[in-house]
């Protein structure tokens, strides 16, 4: 009997997905377990794996194309007899196994790059590679072509791309203490709505994210009709620099405003990025009209020392679901997959120097209170009531001057757990 294999929905927000590579041609025979074809969605690489044996009949979606949920992928003899009472013709031959590198909504994920034509032999077109390599290495002037790739199958990892930038002559230095920024070396990610009004916001994410963090916030904000730019912060994503210290996240942040233009811009820090926004705007006070805080670090002593130190050095799965469990109040749903992935990331110790900076063992060392009263631009703090990681009643601390806002039935990560709240305050 022909059946067909259709694209499942990988996540709560996918609509559409990229057929990246066939492993199987027509009229290959292939045993339960055997990965016929590999899926991109926003930065997940999604291997589908035959649930029972079978014969490629056809392939509906070649290589490079964009494909819809539940549009019919490849059609395949199952062996059975097309008899009434037989199974149904639509019975799946694949689960998806997905392997993202960091957990993120993905309402408002940026294209990845265009669709290209397939080749006549149904291969990937052109190096495979993993979404998060290709956002770097486009993020950076890197062609894949030059990568060699240590992943399974040889395919192109983040941490190829990356070596590949540091070894150019361009390179980064180690360590960032002024504004001398290469340009193409910070990470971005822009949203743009069609008819923008109002000042373009500028995110700054919190320790162990990257621009992917603000995809719901973003999304809101693009519907209300606001440009936003989101970049990743040293040490994280898809950036090529490495820093140890809020001063020189600082510094790397403020050159990227001075090459986006002069017009005003609203500043918004998320935690350790609201300690860094606090530190840009005294830095380029004349960029901006409003600095947004949500959550930030440098307000107080408190915090969970635990937290910050164990995100950054986590090794397995099983620690790391713990500590995400802290950030919001309704944790996203998180394969195992997902899971060990993030944790392998994350393990590799990256930010284990930022963070040392940030706290010892009574908590902060970092102090943003001088820069918030030396600021003449507006500026308002957002807290969730149920922050786990920094108390919310520090907010206090900000001085007389910062408008607060209090976000019920949300966490450290507010434009998480409520991000229509937080994007109403921008309208």
């Amino acid at each position: 009997m022909i059946a067909e294999l259709t694209l499942p929905r990988l996540g709560e927000t996918m609509e559409t997905g990229r057929v990246a590579a066939w492993l199987k041609q027509p009229g290959d025979a292939f045993r339960r377990g055997e990965t016929l074809v590999e899926i991109e969605s926003d930065k997940t690489v999604v291997e589908m794996p035959a649930l029972a044996d079978g014969v490629l009949h056809e392939i509906v979606v070649e290589a490079g194309q964009d494909a819809d949920v539940g549009a019919v992928l490849c059609r395949y003899d199952d062996g059975r007899d097309d008899a009434p009472g037989s199974a149904a013709d639509k019975a799946p031959v694949a689960d998806a196994v997905p392997h993202p590198p960091v957990p993120a909504p993905a309402a408002a994920s940026a294209p990845d790059e265009p669709a290209a034509s397939p080749p006549p032999d149904g291969k990937a077109a052109g190096p495979r590679a993993t979404p998060l390599a290709r956002t770097i290495a486009r993020q950076n002037g890197v062609a894949l072509a030059e990568v060699p790739g240590t992943g399974p199958r040889g395919r192109i990892e983040a941490d190829d791309v990356r070596s590949r930038i540091q070894a150019r002559p361009d390179a980064p230095v180690a360590l960032v203490a002024d504004a001398a920024v290469p340009a193409g070396h910070v990470g971005r990610q822009d949203w743009t709505p069609p008819h923008a009004a109002g000042p373009r916001v500028v995110l700054l994410h919190g320790l162990a994210a990257d621009v992917q963090s603000w995809a719901a916030l973003a999304a809101a904000l693009v519907r209300a009709g606001r440009p936003v730019t989101a970049i990743d912060l040293p040490g994280h994503g898809g950036t090529a620099i490495e820093v140890v210290d809020v001063d020189g996240a600082a510094a790397v942040a403020a050159a990227f405003l001075d090459r986006i233009g002069d017009e005003p811009i609203e500043l918004v820090g998320h935690s350790l990025g609201g300690a860094v926004a606090a530190r840009v705007a005294r830095l380029r006070p004349e960029r901006l009209r409003r600095l947004t805080l949500l959550a930030p670090a440098g307000l107080d002593r408190q915090i969970d020392v635990e937290f910050v130190r164990g995100i950054v050095r986590v090794r397995s799965p099983g620690a790391l679901s713990h500590l995400l469990r802290r950030l919001v109040v309704r944790p996203a749903a998180i394969t195992p997959e997902q899971l060990a992935t993030l944790a392998a990331e994350l393990g590799r110790g990256r930010l284990t120097r930022l963070a040392d900076s940030l706290v010892d063992d009574g908590g902060q060392q970092v102090d943003i209170t001088a820069d918030l009263r030396a600021l003449r631009v507006p500026v308002r703090v957002v807290w969730g009531l149920q922050d786990r990681i920094i108390p919310w009643i520090q907010a206090k601390e900000a001085g007389s001057r910062c408008a607060i806002h209090l976000i019920p039935d949300a966490g450290h990560v507010p434009h998480w757990d409520q991000p229509a709240e937080v994007a109403a305050l921008f309208n």
